[in-house]
């Protein structure tokens, strides 16, 4: 696997003025569980305390689009144009294409959810989530292109 893809609708492509962003940038990408948190349940993988993982996995969660300072992508260029696209609602959207390489070169983290979470909420995507080291944008060093998508409808 060489690139990753980013699926964005119009309006969060202009609003980011064409930048790859984090919902939220926080200091770090650690979260905090512990039991009786609603994601904190048997077999979700959760740690208590703070982690890394538990982050992950809130990112991903249900598709419920908990903040964090990651952005999502998928080897999957469908999934990306689904994204892109709203499933169909939006008729505009933009893909990015990013190098794995220089995503690795530019210190940006790279978390495949398949590999620590035992039950992604949307296994198909094979989402991966990106945490540049400063925790904010993903460098530009690593998008290949960005390449604008319409819906046929």
């Amino acid at each position: 696997m060489e690139y990753l893809y980013r699926g964005v609708n119009e309006k969060l492509f202009y609003e980011s003025k064409g930048k790859l962003s984090p919902k939220k940038m926080y200091q770090n990408f650690v979260a905090y569980a512990c039991s009786g948190d609603p994601h904190a349940v048997c077999g979700s993988g959760v740690e208590c305390g703070e982690s890394n993982l538990n982050t992950v996995i809130f990112h991903q969660w249900e598709q419920k689009g908990f903040p964090t300072s990651g952005v999502s992508s998928s080897p999957n260029i469908k999934s990306a144009r689904f994204y892109a696209l709203c499933g169909g609602k939006a008729k505009k959207g933009y893909i990015f294409k990013l190098s794995i390489k220089e995503l690795i070169k530019c210190g940006v983290s790279i978390y495949r959810v398949k590999n620590l979470v035992p039950i992604p909420a949307i296994p198909e995507d094979d989402e991966h989530i990106l945490v540049a080291k400063d925790f904010g944008k993903i460098p530009e060093l690593a998008i290949i292109n960005i390449v604008p998508v319409k819906n046929a409808n």
